[in-house]
This record gives C-alpha cells, sequence and structure tokens, in this order.
C-alpha cells in the first residue's frame, strides 16, 4: 500500500513540473512565446538570457539556435 501511495505521488509530481514547464514548441511564434514569458515569468523559455523568448521561432532574431 506504501509503495503504491509513494508512487502515485511521484508520478503527480512528475506530471505537474512538465505541465509548468512551458517548451518553446509549444508555441507558433516568438511573439506568442514572448508574451506567455512576460506573462508567467517562464525562464524555461529563454535559454540564453537575452530576455527574448524563443529566439528561433518564426519572427525572433535566429540567433544562439540550437543544433538541429
Amino acid at each position: 500500500m506504501k509503495k503504491t501511495t509513494i508512487i502515485t505521488i511521484t508520478l503527480f509530481a512528475y506530471l505537474s513540473v512538465a505541465q509548468a514547464a512551458p517548451r518553446c514548441k509549444d508555441f507558433a511564434t516568438q511573439a506568442q512565446a514572448q508574451r506567455y514569458f512576460e506573462q508567467h515569468n517562464a525562464r524555461s523559455l529563454d535559454r540564453d538570457g537575452d530576455g527574448r523568448a524563443c529566439d528561433c521561432l518564426p519572427g525572433g532574431n535566429g540567433k544562439n539556435c540550437p543544433k538541429k
């Protein structure tokens, strides 16, 4: 019983964190990501720390993009 409870709590915590951290692929444009970034202080969208979210999406400056 305790093992099942621990597994359930761990899974719930993992899913909560995974949903709370948006990624650039969740947005169609840099402007959409930027609005979300500013409203929710979503640091996961600003990998290089320049204050601009998801630079590699359409409408972004295209700098410091991850290799494909």
